[in-house]
């Protein structure tokens, strides 16, 4: 049995950069996350820009959501849920990231230039 040919490496090297290339460009972010959207049942959605860090409290029917914003990333500090799902999600950083806060009816989500991806995974 004889080694690979010039060939065979080649076809190997062009399957290599081709992967790769489709993975980088599959994985790497459009952009930076501009703003959060706060959207609430029966409210309109606050927009709150992600450029200057805060702190921001929001009123709901079970309490107080409180929400951290850092520049490029904001997060839910605390929650009235027993559960702390809206905790639990961590720092959104990347369009298209969200958080819930079930007994406040809240979603919070950052938004983008870039579209982020449109499926989602636990």
């Amino acid at each position: 049995m004889r080694g690979l040919r010039w060939g065979d490496a080649l076809v190997v090297t062009l399957a290599v950069a081709l992967v790769g290339s489709a993975f980088g460009l599959a994985y790497t972010p459009g952009g930076g996350a501009t703003e959060l959207v706060v959207t609430q049942a029966g409210a309109a959605p606050r927009h709150y820009p992600l450029d200057v860090a805060r702190t921001i409290g929001i009123d709901g029917t079970a309490g107080v959501t409180t929400i951290r914003i850092e520049p490029g990333r904001a997060r839910c500090l605390d929650s009235p849920g027993s559960q702390g799902i809206c905790e639990r999600a961590g720092w959104l950083e990347r369009p298209g990231d969200m958080a819930v806060s079930l007994p406040n009816r809240l979603v919070l989500q950052v938004q983008g230039p870039g579209a982020g991806f449109d499926s989602m995974h636990f």
